[in-house]
């Protein structure tokens, strides 16, 4: 027989070996490699360590060493150790004393094992066993178990409760006196004990006052290990109220379909590869097809290529939704129809897309009414285009020759004339001014109505403002006699924001209107806060007068375009009608309100509201200048011996404008076009340009760019004055875009042309 190493043996086991030294301070004195893996220790770390280290509590040790001394032995003792890292490790030891010849221990012998493994078998049978009853007699299903004898033995507490029966009632009891006969029969029939189960059959259970509920049950069929039957599960459901709604969901569905088919829009349903799967009946009408058309078709069969491509690209399905897409379908006969499409993706629990629903709505109508709608646009923006060049063409067809009007009026005003002549001349002249001023209204209604009115927000102080005007307008009122008095409340703000000069027009129109229209007594102005909120003042203004009143069934339409109190007013009085108009608009652009309150010759009062930022400041700000009174004198400027170019190319207008300079001592060379203007400005050695903007050729904006573009290479800059008939919202910032340096409407006011024309001389001085 061969030798056997037991050394090598013992070291390929799977359970430790293990020799110890007895007392409380005993070591390893021989281990197997097994021992040093179930405690993870290295090989030769495990003889250096006391053997209480691997105790997780030394209690146990102390126990273990007594049960050794007393009998000698301990088999398969169940010790809860520990691991070098501190994790706990259950180990089955069997232990020996062995003694010396005086009976004491003289080391201990052992073998261990790890039994982590079983202990957590057994851990997790108990808690198996334990989840079983919890689940057994907690579940909200009845639960029975039945012998071979299919007789109840077992069952859960929601048995008694479903089937309203006690323990004296279920035990021993037949299950198939839980069954009406009938479906007893059913259930046998589907032969359970060969097949050994049946799941979610419904059926009807008798409860013990004999009335019946609808059931689902579950059979599971149990057996031994020869496969013999002895016994079986059965799960009870009560589905009564599952019933129920499946009941109502059948209603609900029969009544949407009642309501799709009747519906005047086509309702398709894909699946998820985007097959149409369902339909209502007017899609098929709606499409011109039939179910062999329609059915497992790929929903883009019914766009052009292009209509699908852009609804692919509106990215529905990652959306989850698209409403009112406008896009064409193709019916079956060819024909491209306008539709608004809607598209709801539809997904399952897991977010995953099981179909869509699609409504296509007929848009060909609305689109033919959008196409109207489009054409009416572009046919009033022509028409409004058309109305804004014919009021540019006007002004500046009316302009040009009241400019040589008035030209001629005041030139031939500058000669020796006779009183007569004087009256003569100075009536023309007030004519020409009201058909000035009436331009200008049509001008300024055309602005308002065409919401191009742009307002100015700017600080002022409104006291000065209406200071300013009613002081401008005393003249007017005292030649007839009248008293003219204004209050400005206390409580309204130092200072404002917004625009002046609007505000000024409002006021001179309604005092206007007072003064005309009163004999006797007097005209009012007042202002007053009607509401205040932070940094924001709601002002209400009023012009009162003692004047012939309105009739009451006029007031409705006073402040329409052209319109009078009565048609002889125009006669008597004169004006046009506009002033309140404009007004109205103007004080509707500035957020507010206008009316009045009149009753016949008993006078009038009319309010207007305005809304206006409020600042804070320290320093107020200088006065307006009262219009109509007398101004300050501006220090004349010298124009003796500037040299002027005039680029005008109507005869009359170029005889005023030079006979104007000539007499300040200005030297003029006149050019008759736009080319021409160039070409003389090029060559010649001018102190500032006239530039008309409506000339031949080149025109005045265009003739002034070439100039500017000539100047970069010379480095001059000759100041170019607009002085132009056209007087249209925009023209002045074209004109100063173009390159010009100021701006003069016609007709010419020549001491502004003179202050404009020193201005700018002065200003290249001192450049």
């Amino acid at each position: 027989m061969a030798k056997i190493d037991f050394q090598e043996l013992i070291g390929n086991l799977k359970v430790g070996v293990y020799r110890s030294s007895a007392g409380p301070q005993g070591k390893f004195l021989f281990a197997n490699s097994a021992i040093s893996k179930i405690f993870g220790y290295p090989h030769q770390e495990i003889f250096k360590i006391p053997i209480r280290n691997i105790y997780e509590n030394l209690k146990q040790r102390k126990i273990f060493i007594e049960k050794l001394s007393q009998y000698g032995y301990v088999t398969d003792e169940i010790l809860r150790l520990k691991k070098k890292n501190g994790t706990p490790v259950w180990c089955s030891v069997t232990a020996v004393a062995v003694r010396d010849e005086k009976k004491r221990v003289k080391w201990i012998d052992g073998l261990l094992e790890d039994v982590g493994h079983q202990k957590r078998v057994e851990r997790e049978l108990l808690e198996s066993k334990e989840l079983f009853h919890v689940v057994f007699d907690h579940s909200p299903v009845a639960i029975t178990v039945t012998d071979k004898n299919e007789r109840i033995i077992a069952w859960n507490p929601f048995a008694e409760v479903l089937l309203d029966m006690t323990r004296n009632d279920l035990f021993n009891k037949p299950v198939k006196e839980l069954y009406p006969p009938e479906e007893w029969r059913r259930i046998r029939s589907a032969h359970i004990r060969r097949r050994g189960m049946h799941s979610d059959m419904e059926t009807r259970i008798v409860k013990k006052d004999g009335s019946i509920i609808e059931a689902s049950i579950s059979i599971s069929v149990l057996k031994d290990l020869d496969g013999k039957v002895t016994g079986a599960i059965g799960i009870i459901r009560d589905i009564a109220s599952q019933k129920l709604a499946e009941r109502r969901l059948r209603e609900s569905e029969e009544k949407t379909r009642v309501i799709l088919d009747n519906s005047a829009a086509a309702i398709t349903l894909t699946d998820q590869n985007e097959n149409i799967v369902s339909w209502n009946k007017f899609t098929e009408q709606f499409l011109g097809m039939k179910r062999n058309d329609i059915y497992m078709k790929h929903v883009s069969f019914l766009y052009p290529k292009e209509e699908w491509e852009k609804i692919r690209s509106a990215n529905i399905r990652v959306l989850g939704s698209k409403h009112h897409l406008e896009t064409k379908i193709i019916r079956k006969d060819g024909s491209l129809m306008d539709i608004d499409l809607s598209v709801n993706v539809l997904k399952d629990a897991a977010g995953d897309i099981v179909g869509s629903v699609g409504i296509m709505l007929d848009n060909t109508e609305r689109k033919h009414a959008e196409d109207l709608l489009i054409q009416a646009k572009i046919a009033a923006e022509e028409a409004s285009i058309a109305k804004s060049l014919f009021l540019a063409n006007m002004s500046h067809e009316v302009r040009t020759p009241m400019n040589a009007i008035i030209g001629m009026i005041d030139l031939t005003l500058d000669t020796p004339l006779n009183e007569e002549q004087c009256d003569n001349l100075r009536t023309a002249k007030d004519a020409a001014g009201n058909l000035l001023n009436l331009l200008n209204d049509i001008l300024d209604l055309s602005r308002a109505e065409a919401g191009k009115v742009k307002l100015e927000a700017i600080e002022f102080n409104i006291r000065n403002v209406i200071q300013s005007v009613c002081k401008g307008l005393m003249v007017l009122a005292r030649n007839k006699n009248l008293e003219l008095i204004w209050m400005v409340d206390s409580h309204v703000p130092e200072i404002l924001v917004g625009d002046p000069m609007r505000i000024r027009q409002i006021i001179i129109n309604l005092i206007n209107n007072a003064i005309k229209f009163t004999h006797r007594g007097k005209v009012e102005v007042n202002v007053n806060v009607a509401a205040s909120v932070e940094e924001e003042v709601n002002l209400i203004f009023s012009v009162s007068d003692t004047g012939i009143g309105i009739p009451k069934e006029k007031l409705h339409s006073i402040f329409e375009v052209f319109t009078q109190a009565d048609d002889s007013t125009t006669r008597r009085y004169g004006g046009t009608g506009l002033g309140l108009a404009i007004s109205k608009r103007l004080v509707e652009v500035m957020s507010g309100r206008i009316w009045v309150e009149s009753e016949q010759f008993k006078g009038s009062t009319f309010f207007f509201t305005a809304i206006f930022k409020t600042v804070k400041k320290e320093q107020p700000i200088a006065a307006d200048t009262p219009t109509g009174a007398s101004q300050e004198a501006v220090p004349k400027k010298d124009l003796h011996g500037v040299h002027i170019l005039l680029a005008e190319d109507n005869l009359v207008n170029q005889r005023i404008v030079v006979r104007l300079l000539e007499k300040q001592g200005c030297t003029i060379e006149v050019a008759q076009n736009g080319q021409e203007a160039v070409d003389k400005a090029s060559k010649g050695n001018f102190d500032a340009i006239l530039m008309d903007v409506q000339m031949p050729v080149f025109d005045g904006l265009e003739a002034t760019r070439l100039i500017r573009e000539g100047e970069k290479h010379t480095g001059k800059h000759v100041p170019i004055i607009a002085m132009t008939a056209r007087a249209m919202e925009g023209d002045e910032q074209k004109c100063l875009q173009s390159g010009m340096d100021a701006y003069i409407s016609k007709p010419i006011d020549p001491a502004k042309v003179f202050e404009v024309i020193g201005n700018l001389i002065s200003k290249g001085t001192a450049a």
